[in-house]
């Protein structure tokens, strides 16, 4: 029985952690680069994965494999003035641009 409230304890203290989405937002503002495709939202920030802009910076990286379709569609985003969702990748940590998993774009 200790076993087993101890392994509780561990679970409640060290939950597993998840990709978090963002909620909806708008784009700011929209810069390619050679690592990826980098952008600010507006009206959403996370301080605990993104160090820049005051949390607001994400990236799709080059490397996606729906890179194309992301950016397509986030270009389209922007330029609509349309709402996204976007997942954060929460396994590799904080950093200047944490990558995007997927998103919504809204109607």
């Amino acid at each position: 029985m200790k076993k087993i409230l101890a392994l509780i304890g561990v679970i409640i203290a060290f939950p597993a952690s998840a990709d978090p989405w963002s909620g909806k937002t708008k784009i700011r503002w929209l810069y390619p680069s050679t690592g990826g495709y980098a952008f600010s939202t507006q009206d959403y920030q996370n301080t605990e994965l993104s160090s820049c802009d005051s949390g607001t910076r994400f990236l799709i990286s080059i490397d996606h494999p729906n890179y194309n379709a992301m950016v397509s569609s986030l270009i389209m985003a922007f330029a609509s003035d349309k709402e996204v969702n976007i997942n954060i990748d929460g396994e590799k940590g904080k950093s200047c641009s944490p990558t995007i998993n997927r998103m919504f774009v809204y109607k």
